[in-house]
Parts: C-alpha cells; sequence; structure tokens
C-alpha cells in the first residue's frame, strides 16, 4: 500500500484515501502529494500512476552504496501489477466505447490497490471501498474478462508461434547435421580444439613406410628413424603442427601394426630392410 503525505495540511493519507481527503480536509485546494517512501512530489491526478514504490532495503541502498538491497519476490504483486496493466489497457483503448460512468470507474480502480481477481470478490470490494453501484460493477468486470481473455489469447499464439519457430530450428539443424561429413574433436597440447578429419583414416600406412625405405641407399632404416620420417609425414597429411598426447599413442601403435603388416619390408632388430 502506497502512502502519501499531503503538502498542504501535513496529514499522511493511503492512496484510496487521497480523492476524499481534498473533498473534505483539504477542499479547494489542488492536489499535492508526496509519496512516504520515495519522497517524490505528485500534481493533481499524476499520484494515480504511483501504484508501487521502494522498499525499506531499497531505500536505505540508496543511502548507503555498501548495501545492496535483494529484489523482492512477490508474486502477488506481480499478478496485481498484471491487473492494473489491463485496465490501463482498457482505457486506453478504442474497442470497448466506455460511458463516462464507466470511465470513471476505471480511472479510480487504478488508485486502488489489492484489487480483487474473482467476479463475486471483485464486485464485493468496489461497492464497499470506492461505493461503486452493483449493476456497475457488473459491467466493469465484463470488460475485464473481455480484455484478459483478450490477453490470454494473444499470449498464447505468441506462445505457439515461439514453439513453431524452436521446432523448425531443432528440425534444421537435425538435417544440417546428416548432411555434414563425419568427424571427431581432437584437442592439441596448446588447448586449442581441432577437427581431425577422416582422411587420417585414408592415410596410405603401407605405401608410405615402403616409398621411405625405398629412399634409402642401402635398402634399410633404423626403425626409430623411419617413425620421425613417418610422423612428418602425417602431420603434413593432417594439416597439423604436432600430436596431441592421445594422437601420438595411436600414431605409436598403427606404426607398429602397419610395419608388422607390409609385406615389402622386413624388420631385423632395430633394422627395417626392403625386400
Amino acid at each position: 500500500m502506497v502512502f502519501f503525505t499531503c503538502n498542504i495540511c501535513g496529514e499522511s493519507v493511503k492512496k484510496p484515501a487521497v480523492e476524499k481527503h481534498y473533498q473534505q480536509k483539504c477542499r479547494g485546494n489542488q492536489k499535492n502529494v508526496s509519496c512516504m517512501d520515495c519522497l517524490k512530489d505528485f500534481y493533481g491526478e499524476d499520484y494515480v500512476a504511483h501504484t508501487k514504490c521502494i522498499s525499506e532495503a531499497q531505500k536505505y541502498a540508496n543511502q548507503n552504496s555498501n548495501f545492496v538491497a535483494k529484489e523482492p519476490r512477490n508474486k502477488n504483486a506481480q499478478k496485481q501489477e498484471g491487473w492494473m496493466d489491463i485496465i490501463r489497457a482498457i482505457l486506453d483503448s478504442t474497442d470497448y466505447q466506455l460511458t463516462p460512468p464507466i470511465r470513471n470507474a476505471f480511472q479510480r480502480l487504478q488508485s486502488v490497490d489489492n484489487v480483487p481477481r474473482k467476479k463475486a470478490k471483485f464486485e464485493n470490494f468496489v461497492s464497499n471501498c470506492i461505493h461503486m453501484p452493483r449493476a456497475q460493477a457488473s459491467q466493469v468486470w465484463d470488460i475485464l474478462e473481455k480484455e484478459l481473455n483478450k490477453m490470454k489469447a494473444a499470449k498464447q499464439q505468441e506462445l505457439a508461434k515461439l514453439k513453431e519457430q524452436k521446432e523448425s530450428q531443432k528440425q534444421q539443424q537435425e538435417v544440417e547435421k546428416e548432411e555434414q561429413p563425419p568427424s571427431k574433436k581432437a584437442k592439441i597440447e596448446n588447448g586449442h580444439d581441432i577437427e581431425e578429419s577422416t582422411e587420417a583414416s585414408e592415410f596410405d600406412w603401407a605405401a608410405q613406410l615402403t616409398k621411405l625405405v625405398g629412399k634409402q641407399s642401402d635398402g634399410s632404416i633404423f626403425q626409430e628413424k623411419l617413425k620421425k620420417k613417418l610422423l612428418k609425414k602425417y602431420l603434413k597429411h593432417l594439416t597439423l603442427l604436432e600430436l596431441s598426447e592421445k594422437q601420438a599413442k595411436k600414431f605409436d601403435k598403427k606404426f607398429d601394426k602397419h610395419l608388422k603388416k607390409c609385406e615389402t619390408l622386413k624388420l631385423e632388430g632395430d633394422l627395417v630392410k626392403h625386400l
């Protein structure tokens, strides 16, 4: 509930009682009030739009730079603010062709906090608090309900549209994923991710081993030296500068495997010979 201080007489007044205060005690004066929490001044009917104010924690935070106020979690306040949005939307709309008494009723509702959101409670509330006739309260409720249903329908359409867009994006991603060639990620020692191409499996181990040994003048080479030469060829094939620890272990295993299987080469101790 927002409280104001009358700047004419200094009396504190609840927001719903401001109108009555200026009809009785400060009659004849222009409305001039200040919010007791944020100390902001309001003239005429400006106070009507001041539906909520800062909390004590936020007020203290403004005075003390070292204090950080937590945002209050009040679901009822959020619902009430949404209810006020509906009332403002009705007043701004040209769809309802409000009569002067009904428009005045909605304007008075703007200055009231905690307006009930059920028909029976709403009619009792406005009859008792702002002395609205039952027949008029029923008309006001019908308009409120119509606007609420219209907003709900618009929200559902928006959600359905968003859902459709997400499903469309998901399908598109699946199609693109199917069209992409299979690949796997390999990590190099400097921490950057690269893609190890499927060409790694197309590396002709037997041909490269035979070629390297055949280049030697005596047709033989030490196994460790052959491995280093083949590693250079392998890195060039993958367009890499170096292998990760995991890749290096795989290379060693493949080297030993293909060397043993190569029909054109023979391993004698540490020496690899061309047959």
